[in-house]
């Protein structure tokens, strides 16, 4: 009997060292609380992850890209304004990054009712931009990385602004939709393009960043340069050209050949690649100052 209990008395007593060994073990070698798993749905997040170094947190995308291109194969998502929450749940998000929208805040909602925050950030708007870097350094604890990139991206703009200042003004027509005519109106990232390189936006008095605005009232303001991003389809018309609006000859742009057809992604999503988005807009505004631009940079 004697024999028992001493036997007893040592196994627990050899239990009781290995759990307090084991949380010993376990304090000394935590790595604190797994990063979060992230879904990026916009690109100009997706660049800001880039910038921050935190692409690898990333394990799922939107249908925008893929951009960058590093996070390729990562699974598809679904559009910034309809994430599949299905597929958001099963590869355990915590965290999704997309772009602000109405069509998209039930789904945000929904999503956040199960679980998953969601970040929607202001990319439509040039001051939004800088903000939406400052709330993506805060996420991750990137603050004082998040603001210095931010001075980084403001001082290359700065630059660029002086080198348009000297110009003299062409008035622009930024278009980014047909049937219905959308064009790009004040606040917008492209109206502070325009801006910066010696250009005068013909919307200037549209009453948001991006609006529908009738032919006639855009004909009447005889543009002298026409930038049309409306088409992403594949095969779309690229570079210089008429193209449809050339049926109305008497426009300075038509008549003086600049009428450019650029891929939206180069000039209409934005992001951190700003200023090199701003010196493209440079060459189609005012190549004199700029340089001209080559093929591959409009597809």
């Amino acid at each position: 009997m004697d024999r028992l209990v001493t036997r007893l008395a040592t196994s627990v007593a050899l239990c009781l060292v290995a759990v307090c060994c084991g949380r010993a073990t376990g304090d000394a070698t935590s790595a604190g609380p797994a990063p979060p798993r992230v879904a990026v749905m916009a690109p100009a997040a997706a660049e800001m992850l880039e910038e921050l170094r935190l692409l690898d947190r990333v394990v799922g995308i939107g249908d925008y890209g893929p951009w960058p291109r590093s996070i390729a194969d990562r699974p598809s998502l679904g559009s910034y304004d309809a994430p599949n929450a299905e597929a958001v749940l099963s590869l355990q998000v915590d965290l999704l990054l997309t772009t602000a929208s109405d069509a998209g805040a039930a789904t945000h909602r929904r999503l956040e009712a199960l679980g998953v925050r969601v970040i929607a950030l202001d990319t439509s708007t040039y001051g939004g931009i800088f903000d939406s870097l400052e709330r993506v350094g805060q996420a991750f604890g990137k603050e004082t990385e998040a603001a210095a990139s931010a001075e980084r991206l403001r001082g290359r703009m700065r630059e660029i602004e002086r080198r348009g200042a000297t110009a003299a003004p062409r008035r622009v027509l930024f278009v980014v939709g047909r049937d219905p005519l959308y064009v790009a109106g004040p606040g917008s990232h492209v109206d502070e393009m325009i801006r910066m390189v010696g250009g005068c936006n013909v919307a200037d008095d549209a009453l948001s960043p991006y609006q529908q605005v009738s032919l006639e009232a855009i004909l009447e303001r005889m543009p002298e340069v026409i930038i049309d991003s409306s088409d992403n389809r594949p095969g779309a018309l690229r570079g210089r050209s008429p193209g449809g609006w050339g049926r109305w000859g008497f426009l300075p742009a038509v008549r003086e050949d600049r009428v450019y057809w650029v891929d939206p992604g180069r000039l209409v999503i934005p992001g951190l690649r700003l200023p090199e988005m701003t010196v493209l807009m440079g060459k189609l505004i005012q190549p004199e100052l700029f340089g001209e631009t080559t093929p591959s940079e409009l597809e």
